[in-house]
């Protein structure tokens, strides 16, 4: 067993509502919308047409020629429209299907509980027509086009669950039953698919529990080994994880793929084993329900392409929605769901629900901050330790000139000056000389943002300074390729110089 740390970083205070184990059905919506591109690869190609009748767990778009997975039907039904429809600032084709409120599905041929008798072939072919090779932010690996790189080219697979943002997914809630079980399972399966990586097990230390019952199941497989960490945002990013548990330089703006590595999560592992050992094609998510403005806060297993409106249902507090935010798995890097006729996809995992708080406070800095987050360890919450901290999505103070505190630099978990960017972005026109400052290393944690006493936008300048530098023709790569010999796409496999 390991320990690692890493530079910089914000170990949150304990927010109030985290999700509980618990897990309930969210039941059959009677109208899906199925993205034609969900998770890790591109857009695939619709294989019904309007008026279709299908079945949940068919395959409904595929591209075998193309880096991507197949996409499923989640409901019986009818396929009533497919469409552009905008899906997070990107135009996207859907499916709409109409469905009839059954609940069975298709499942996979050939699977096998006894999954170690299944041949290389069947179980990569299993993995990718399941849809689980589309998960997390490389994908999975196989003989199939469905990651940048193939399983023989996988050094290291890193599973993580360090539960470093405010609010994380229950362990527990995923590991019900013979659940623990079945991860190691799904561990077994992918080290049968890619024999030359090792695994590395990343956990909350805290979770004394699961760690000694992974340290106890990996005492019989030398190529696992398990790291218990400290819950410090952000410890569950690729670009942090790599360094920080293997020792290795990341290539920013990267994939970890491009290194060999795989990143994957708990649930993803539990997928695998369900699409292998199970049949299970991949169509239905278990989400949790975090934050302030749930009536309860718990785990909830839906089908994907499952409407908003559905999910929420009557579990806000509030009456209105424009009392709450939701946001889309993570407050500090998601995205606002406005929309409530969105569809939750393959990716999503954690819908976390804030009240609004539009009121103007004065002289907040005088207040006891007694469920206050503060990186400045000034309030009250600091010290008592048994108050939880609260979330709403109020500033807590006015936009002030920049201080040059340096707490920005000190969370920055690349090492990068963030206020000396802030500074160099609003006073100068853009220009290559931003990159000695490290501006393409930024991961948009968006750590600096939250620490920032003067409640500047920092990252957003950030962000906005590495798209103007785009736009005026400086590419990331000139930074990355000539200290790298990057796997993957073959453009950038084995290029030593710029030229």
């Amino acid at each position: 067993m390991a320990f690692r740390r890493f530079q910089g970083g914000y170990k949150f205070g304990t927010f109030c509502c985290q999700p509980k184990s618990r897990l309930v059905q969210a039941g059959i919506p009677r109208k899906v919308i199925i993205p034609l591109k969900q998770g890790f690869g591109g857009e695939v190609k619709p294989l019904v047409k309007t008026g279709d009748k299908v079945f949940a767990g068919q395959i409904i778009a595929r591209d075998d020629n193309s880096v991507s997975s197949p996409i499923h039907a989640t409901v019986n039904g009818r396929v009533t429209s497919i469409e552009k429809r905008n899906y997070f600032m990107q135009e996207i084709t859907v499916a709409l299907i109409e469905g009839d409120g059954t609940a069975d599905f298709r499942m996979l041929e050939g699977y096998s509980a006894d999954w170690g008798s299944l041949s290389l072939e069947k179980t990569e072919e299993l993995l990718y027509l399941s849809g689980v090779t589309s998960l997390d932010s490389e994908g999975i690996p196989t003989r199939f086009k469905s990651s940048a790189i193939f399983p023989n080219e996988v050094e290291d697979v890193i599973i993580h669950a360090a539960d470093s943002e405010p609010y994380n997914m229950s362990l527990k809630a995923l590991l019900l039953g013979k659940n623990k079980d079945h991860l190691l399972a799904g561990i077994r399966i992918l080290k049968k698919i890619m024999p030359d990586a090792k695994f590395h097990l990343v956990l909350n230390q805290s979770g004394r529990n699961i760690v000694d019952w992974a340290r106890q199941a990996a005492v019989e497989y030398d190529w696992i080994k398990v790291y218990p960490v400290e819950p410090r945002y952000p410890q569950d990013m690729p670009e942090v994880l790599t360094p920080s548990i293997l020792g290795r330089e990341f290539p920013y703006g990267y994939s970890a793929a491009t290194l060999g590595i795989v990143t994957l999560t708990i649930q993803t592992l539990l997928s695998v084993y369900e699409a292998v050992a199970e049949g299970r094609p991949l169509i239905e998510r278990v989400i949790a329900l975090s934050g302030p403005s749930w009536k309860e806060n718990l785990h909830i297993k839906a089908r994907v392409g499952s409407p908003l409106e559905f999910i929420v249902g009557d579990r806000l507090k509030s009456e209105g929605a424009a009392k709450d935010r939701l946001v889309l798995n993570s407050i500090m890097t998601g995205h606002n769901l406005n929309d409530s006729s969105l569809p939750i996809d393959r990716t999503c995992y954690q819908i976390v629900g804030i009240p609004e708080n539009r009121a103007r406070e004065l002289f907040v800095f005088m207040r006891p901050g007694l469920n206050t987050d503060s990186y400045s360890r000034t309030f009250l919450s600091n010290w008592l330790l048994w108050m939880k901290k609260r979330v709403d999505t109020n500033m807590h103070g006015e936009e002030r000139p920049c201080i040059s505190c340096g707490w920005c630099e000190g969370v920055c978990p690349v090492g990068i000056i963030p206020h000396l960017l802030y500074r160099q972005i609003a006073a100068l026109p853009v220009n290559e000389s931003f990159m000695r400052y490290g501006i393409f290393n930024c991961i948009d944690c968006n750590l600096c943002s939250y620490v920032c006493p003067s409640k500047i936008s920092v990252a957003r300048s950030i962000k906005d300074g590495k798209q103007k530098l785009v736009s005026i023709g400086c590419d990331k790569s000139q930074c990355i390729l000539p200290k790298f010999d990057l796997k993957g796409a073959e453009e950038y496999r084995g290029v030593k110089s710029i030229r």
